[in-house]
């Protein structure tokens, strides 16, 4: 082999290599993100039901229905980022 032979292909090696660690690191940051939103989901319907803990950029509301029930409405709207909320008819 000759020398230049060698060198495209060391340099097809470091893009390759280039390229997956990125695409690792983009997948990385895909999950973690999707873990997050899950996790305050949960933390939404955990709201709904009457427990779970604080959550900053939290709101609550209640509206009345028909026959005496109401929705009940928790949603999550942090600066910068699509609010998230839940919404659960009670009725008595």
């Amino acid at each position: 082999m000759s020398l230049v032979e060698v060198l495209v292909a060391i340099t097809l090696l470091a893009i390759s290599s280039l390229l997956l660690l990125r695409y690792a690191q983009t997948l990385h940051s895909s999950e973690q993100t999707q873990w997050q939103r899950r996790e305050i989901w949960r933390q939404l319907a955990q709201r709904l039901e009457g427990g779970g803990e604080e959550l900053r950029y939290l709101n609550e509301q209640a509206t009345m229905a028909d026959g005496g029930c109401h929705w009940q409405r928790v949603e999550w709207h942090p600066p910068n980022h699509s609010p998230l909320y839940l919404e659960r008819l009670r009725c008595p």
